[in-house]
């Protein structure tokens, strides 16, 4: 038995023993001495004894900001700092939604009743009975001395029942009572007929109440000179924030009219700016009549947005503005733990901020936000970087509808057209190598599309095109029309293009239309699902194919370093940690590995396989978890949760990833091309007859790499809270050159 000398270390390779440790050896340094590097300093929070200021302006855009249309805010921003703020809830980005959202620092939404809040004493609508009393008959508990309150609580409590979250409405709320604080709340948006006080539940705690506050009718004004029903009654509202502002700790206000004008009856475009325009220097003025009453030596003073408008959502900009200032804050702007994204945090994060002003935690682990951080940038405008940022994210958001639809649709008909060509018109299989190379070199296009900053949206479309036909051409001649040998040069670029990203920060997947979208405030960083699913199908296909050339065992030896190196970007907290994918790509790989060493994959080597992936699962939690908060990413967050609710919060997790994954199978366009790739490799299973039998007997190293490509994708499929998506960029590195090798093998036969 021949054996090799490395490192001074001998290695039967062929022996399954010392193979085993080799492999575990490699985790063993890719993935535990990470833990070996210095600590990371963490920011320890100051107790304060300053107030906080939470002023809500609904449906404000960051593109509403500007020096002449509001010099208040504008001036408010260059002394402190702005940032974009997600919208997402649990049930889209219904407004009443994020309003239960913020207050709860977690992802939750209302029940059938929507927010019933109100003053104690008001007459709650159709029931006959003030707040109060109808609070503790639908209740059983006392209002107290309460001065709001949110009476359909237990509606909203039911309808969370069915979620698998960790929140609790009213959190924020709570945590600030069970420390003495006080918090107080302020206006409301009523329209026509219906009451509507949201602020309510930003500032509840968990049962509903709020000490201090008015929402009732003396909140607004019945116009004669304007199209609103009712519009905000500023100089009461001026009175109680005075009066209040001396008896909160927290004092929350709401600014409605822009919502207001969003549900007023139709009227001329010229009449509707001269309003939008009237609402706005009133918001201005009173941002800076509040701005002048904050103690900038120890208060902190936050602005919010917590839905976007109408015509933002139609141009795809779910962000929403959140300006600090105050104690602490400098010029510059915002960024949070939880996103890991410059200028960009999450709704999440507004709560734990400000019980992090206090120097409070959330002991119960329910919020999965984590507390706004401000980077100083003196000399950058920071209002503009903030806008370009919400223009170019929404431009990508427009453009994944058609890119990835047309993509989708053109993998579809390249299947459905591959399939018909090779089984019934033989004579024309020249057609199909530049069409599937097309297919493949799209997600490579994608990758770079984001760094162009065009004019319109149709010239981003014909640059795809375009750049898709030229690679698509060069590849080949390159190539001099070998499409397999074109497909695995192009899959090698990809994997390299994907790792020089994910290492220098993931800049050109963070602006893909493959990459995620941090406006639905699903993932901020990392490599995302999609380019996970690519970077693991193109890895295994090109190590074996060049396996298949170079089958020796100093290859074997470097695709082990290559897929290890691959779990690493994948992996790691300090590159994005793609949380699934720990599992999904480790497992791949190890299989791959075992299938070209030619090893038996029995018993003991599954059981090696499995404890590996635990190992590593194992390390990279501890690791993630020893960070500073400000540092970790959704693993060690995850990995903290567990080790607190223990058992229930981890099958809360497993069920949540469950839901979405099987939602995402219902509706996901992927699911079609999942579908697609299945039925086409099941009819080349019995068509031609035993062309794919005589195919993989003079290719088996091929065989072996779909093997492990068809692992990665089933794993991927069951973990993976976005499963089907990676499931199937990862199968288009197995259906595609599997098309290219029964179009050659059936064309030798010709």
């Amino acid at each position: 038995m021949k054996k090799i000398t490395f490192l001074s270390f001998q290695l039967n390779l062929t022996g399954i023993k010392n193979w085993q440790i080799l492999i575990s050896m490699l985790l063993m340094v890719i993935f535990i001495l990470p833990l070996l590097s210095p600590a990371y300093a963490s920011v320890s929070a100051q107790p304060k004894t300053g107030q906080v200021y939470l002023l809500i302006i609904d449906k404000l855009s960051i593109n509403d900001i500007s020096e002449t249309s509001t010099p208040h805010l504008s001036e408010i921003i260059n002394k402190g700092a702005v940032g974009l703020c997600s919208t997402r809830t649990l049930r889209g980005y219904n407004t009443m939604n994020t309003y239960l959202t913020i207050g709860a620092g977690n992802l939750a939404r209302t029940n059938k009743s929507g927010l019933m809040g109100f003053n104690k004493d008001e007459t709650v609508p159709g029931q006959h009975q003030i707040a109060s009393v109808f609070y503790k008959n639908i209740t059983s508990w006392q209002p107290g001395d309460s001065a709001c309150l949110l009476v359909n609580l237990p509606d909203i409590l039911v309808g969370m029942e069915s979620e698998s979250v960790t929140t609790i409405p009213g959190s924020m709320g709570q945590i600030l009572a069970d420390n003495g604080y006080l918090t107080g709340v302020l206006g409301n948006a009523d329209i026509g007929t219906d009451l509507m006080r949201p602020v309510v539940a930003i500032g509840m705690d968990a049962s509903g109440k709020v000490a201090l506050g008015d929402v009732g009718d003396s909140m607004r004004l019945i116009p004669q000179d304007s199209i609103l029903s009712y519009k905000t009654n500023y100089e009461y509202l001026k009175k109680q924030t005075s009066y209040l502002s001396e008896e909160s700790d927290l004092l929350i206000i709401d600014l409605s009219d822009l919502a207001r004008l969003e549900n007023s009856p139709a009227a001329f475009e010229e009449v509707m700016q001269k309003e939008k325009s009237r609402i706005l220097q009133e918001i201005d003025d009173f941002a800076g009549w509040l701005n002048a009453e904050v103690d900038y030596s120890e208060d902190l003073f936050l602005i919010v947005s917590p839905s976007s408008s109408r015509l933002e959502v139609a141009n795809k900009n779910n962000f929403a503005p959140i300006i600090a200032s105050g104690f602490g804050i400098n010029k510059g702007y915002l960024t949070s733990p939880a996103t890991q994204r410059e200028y960009i945090i999450a709704n999440t994060d507004i709560a734990p901020t400000i019980l992090n002003f206090y120097d409070l935690k959330d002991t119960d682990n329910s919020m999965i936000g984590r507390p706004i951080q401000n980077i100083d940038a003196p000399q950058i405008n920071t209002l503009e970087q903030a806008q370009q940022l919400a223009n170019h994210t929404s431009t990508t958001t427009r453009l994944r509808v058609p890119l990835i639809k047309g993509y989708v649709g053109g993998l579809i008909i390249t299947l459905l057209f591959a399939s018909i060509i090779i089984l019934k018109f033989k004579k024309l299989q020249y057609l199909l190598q530049p069409i599937i190379i097309a297919m493949v070199c799209f997600p490579l296009v994608l990758l770079f599309l984001g760094l162009l900053s065009l004019a319109y949206d149709w010239l981003y479309i014909l640059v795809a095109i375009l750049s898709t036909l030229i690679l698509t051409a060069l590849s080949l001649l390159l190539s001099r029309g070998n499409g397999f040998q074109s497909f695995v040069v192009l899959s090698i670029i990809t994997v390299l293009a994907l790792d020089v990203d994910v290492i220098t920060g993931t800049s050109l997947i963070q602006c893909s239309v493959l990459g995620y979208d941090p406006m639905s405030g699903a993932r901020y960083y990392g490599i995302g699902n999609e380019y996970m699913g690519i970077l693991i199908g193109a890895s295994i296909a090109a190590g074996a194919a060049l396996f298949e050339k170079y089958k020796n065992k100093w290859m074997l030896l470097f695709l082990a370093l290559f897929f290890f190196s691959q779990c690493y970007l994948i992996g790691m907290p300090s590159l994005g940690a793609q949380s699934d994918g720990v599992i999904t790509a480790p497992l791949a790989f190890l299989v791959s590995l075992y299938l070209f060493s030619e090893m038996r994959l029995n018993f003991i080597g599954c059981l090696s396989i499995i404890g590996i992936i635990i190992v590593t699962i194992l390390g990279i939690s501890v690791y993630d978890m020893n960070r500073p908060t400000e540092l970790q990413s959704h693993i060690g967050r995850a990995a903290q949760q567990i080790m607190g609710g223990g058992w229930q919060e981890a099958l809360t997790i497993i069920m949540r990833k469950l839901q979405v994954n099987i939602k995402l199978i219902r509706y996901t366009i992927w699911s079609r091309v999942f579908i697609a790739i299945l039925l086409v490799l099941a009819t080349f299973i019995y068509f031609p007859v035993g062309a794919m039998k005589n195919l993989f007997a003079r290719r088996p190293v091929i065989l072996k790499g779909f093997v492990g490509i068809v692992t990665a994708a089933l794993v991927a499929l069951i973990v993976n809270d976005s499963g089907i998506v990676a499931a199937s960029t990862t199968s288009i590195y197995l259906v595609m050159p599997f098309l290219l090798m029964m179009s050659k093998h059936e064309e030798t036969r010709l």
